[in-house]
């Protein structure tokens, strides 16, 4: 175990130190496909290096992407993120996803809060779906972060510093402030570890007008609308096949709402050709 103090300076309480753990009996290398459009500062394979948390303080941990960075996923989503589950008790707890718009040294608007579960049971990547996801404009530096009250000792998932500063910072609720890690005292040497992914299908478009899909949002039944359809298949954003099915006529319905809730692609194969909508699922 690993234990620094992170001294806050420039604020009224700026003798308090706040604790800094590494825990480093988690070790392990993992790896990742790289078949979607990706962000992230982590290499491939990558090396857990342990988990880090603030001595019971709520935080965010995780990355900026400059603005010329992103700027060619200029009018797409950013729709998953993924973050390492620990395989241990110790990181499980009730944690968010927060993607933020703007700012250079702290996010200045926030685009998406999602709560999800850490089980501490998978010892893997867990990829989450955004149920809003956030659009990219291109012009604008976008942060991504993980957050956790503090019920978690060492919830921020580290590995060895990838030598950008933009892969290491952290949002000190009860100060109101963002810092880079390697300021920390114990920090120095560490990245954080999580992805952001693109979507990547935004330039298939639309090939037919005749052909409908709806609603582009359900829980449930989609309704499928064609002349001439001969096959109806459903993929995630990862490209994974969800359902296939040939089709024999102008009109077929799918049960979406036993998928999980995310974005999905409907590629309608018709006699002209293949037809790609998107469909977001919400729980």
């Amino acid at each position: 175990m690993m234990v620094g103090c992170l001294a806050i300076g420039g604020v009224a309480q700026a003798q308090e130190q706040i604790t800094l753990t590494v825990n480093e009996s988690t070790n392990s290398v993992i790896s990742m496909a790289k078949d979607p459009i990706t962000l992230s500062y982590a290499p491939e394979p990558v090396e857990v290096a342990g988990f880090a948390g603030l001595g019971g303080m709520a935080f965010d941990w995780g990355y900026m992407f400059p603005a010329n960075m992103i700027q060619e996923y200029a009018g797409k989503y950013l729709t998953h993120v993924a973050y390492v589950d620990g395989g241990d008790e110790s990181v499980a707890g009730t944690y968010f996803v927060h993607v933020w718009l703007g700012g250079d040294a702290a996010p200045e608007s926030l685009a998406c809060s999602q709560k999800f579960e850490v089980t501490g049971t998978v010892g893997d990547i867990v990829v989450l779906p955004l149920d809003e996801p956030v659009l990219i404009d291109g012009s604008q530096n976008l942060w991504v972060t993980l957050y956790q009250d503090g019920t978690v000792q060492g919830p921020a998932c580290l590995m060895p510093d990838m030598g950008d500063p933009n892969s290491r910072w952290i949002g000190i609720e009860s100060y109101n402030m963002w810092l880079d890690l390697a300021s920390a005292q114990g920090g120095e040497g560490y990245s954080f570890l999580l992805w952001a992914f693109v979507d990547e299908y935004d330039v298939l478009g639309d090939f037919e007008s005749n052909v409908a899909v709806y609603p582009s949002v359900t829980s449930g039944d989609v309704n499928v609308v064609a002349p001439d359809m001969t096959r109806v298949t459903v993929v995630n954003i990862l490209g994974q096949e969800m359902y296939d099915e040939p089709v024999n006529g102008d009109t077929t319905v799918i049960d979406m709402g036993k998928f999980k809730g995310g974005i999905y692609l409907v590629l309608v194969t018709t006699k002209s050709g293949v037809t790609v909508k998107r469909v977001t699922v919400t729980k």
